[in-house]
């Protein structure tokens, strides 16, 4: 076999598979999100079936106090849910995202049953009304925890039903915290947290209980750049050191999401990788003309740089080194050390002539592509591990 003809296939078997590797992380499938089952409207139901409300001559007069009983007092169960409309963002610089839904809460206060008109078994007070309400009776007082910046909350409705069931309804933006880890970026999964539980009152008088579907999805809810893979959450007490030594029964939940890495692929990492690629072409140029092998390495170098500073503003800016930095840095690292290479074989070349072909040029044709290729083997199985 000819040198020119092994250099060919070799070069052909680099650019297919090439092309074959920067193709499998892209998945065809239908997306579905979980988690989009949502009972809100029997979350009353399902918490005074579980436990009747107890009489209004069991609780404490004033509205502002707890209702307890005062002859068994105990932790008052409050069911919740969290839908969730949209997340309009993400940032994974920041460790923080926006989540925008309904917070629906339920409790049993039978002191307000006197507050319904005579033969209605329901009383719905909306928005003004409902916040004025909120102001003069007592309410478990709820919140998300890892709040980051102000919130907005609007009281939708307010429900007081004959049985002494109380259901608020109210709409949130929420700015929260949650860690990313950004080490396999941008192949990563990262995790969206949600904490929830009550601002003033402990788990002695605040318990959360699980009604079923404690954290919903809306079918809008999809994001552009991510995808939902997964939906968990788990209520239990947790110690609140910024309130001394009181636990409270708080909600913890989680999203998992996935990032869709087709953007960066295809307009980050395939170009360079072409651009790589095509450098090892400089073998093709005849060997003595040194000159001409430099400059060829050189322009593509130089071009993979401009292009890096282009879409540097793509990436996200933390102080350690992601996958995607590390496999820029490789190919600028394999492209430099062509521009060594190459010269070392034009020093060979003006030893000992241009008659016959440098040993180091014969193992260069294979041993070039035969890295390059095993790198992108090993980056791809990086990503989808």
């Amino acid at each position: 076999m000819t040198r020119r003809r092994r250099i060919r296939l070799l070069l052909i078997g680099v650019a297919c598979a090439l092309t074959l590797l920067f193709s499998l992380p892209q998945v065809g499938a239908q997306e579905s999100i979980p988690g989009q089952a949502n009972r809100v409207g029997d979350l009353w139901k399902l918490n005074t079936t579980r436990q009747p409300c107890p009489a209004a001559e069991t609780l404490p007069s004033h509205p502002f106090i707890p209702p307890q009983r005062s002859d068994q007092p105990g932790p008052i169960p409050v069911g919740l849910n969290i839908h969730i409309n949209e997340i309009p963002s993400i940032s994974d610089t920041h460790n923080q995202f926006q989540v925008d839904g309904l917070l629906t809460s339920t409790w049993c206060d039978s002191r307000i049953i006197d507050e319904l008109p005579k033969g209605e078994k329901e009383l719905v007070l909306y928005n003004s009304a409902a916040e004025n309400w909120i102001g003069e009776h007592w309410s478990p007082q709820l919140e998300f925890t890892n709040r980051i910046r102000e919130a907005f909350y609007q009281t939708q409705t307010i429900t007081l039903r004959r049985n002494g069931s109380v259901e608020r309804t109210a709409r949130f933006e929420e700015g929260l915290g949650s860690e990313f880890k950004l080490e396999k970026f941008p192949f990563d999964q990262q995790l969206l947290r949600l904490y929830v539980q009550s601002f003033t009152w402990d788990q002695s008088i605040v318990r959360l209980i699980d009604l079923g579907d404690v954290v919903s999805l809306s079918r809008t809810s999809k994001l552009p750049e991510w995808q939902i893979k997964g939906l968990k959450y788990s209520i239990r007490n947790h110690d609140d050191p910024e309130k001394g030594s009181k636990e409270f029964s708080r909600l913890s939940s989680r999203i998992t999401i996935a990032r869709r890495s087709g953007y960066y692929i295809y307009k980050i990492f395939l170009p360079l990788g072409i651009l790589t690629f095509t450098s090892i072409f400089f073998l093709a140029i005849p060997i003595e003309a040194f000159a001409d092998r430099m400059a060829f390495i050189s322009g593509l170098l130089f071009t993979t740089l401009a292009y890096q500073i282009i879409i540097a503003s793509s990436v996200p800016r933390v102080p350690y080194l992601t996958l995607g930095d590390t496999y820029t840095i490789f190919l600028f690292i394999f492209m430099i050390s062509e521009v060594f290479i190459a010269y070392h074989i034009s020093q060979n070349v003006l030893k000992n002539g241009a008659e016959r072909v440098p040993a180091i040029e014969r193992v260069m044709e294979i041993f070039l592509p035969t890295i390059f290729i095993a790198s992108q083997v090993l980056f791809s199985w990086l990503a989808m591990s």
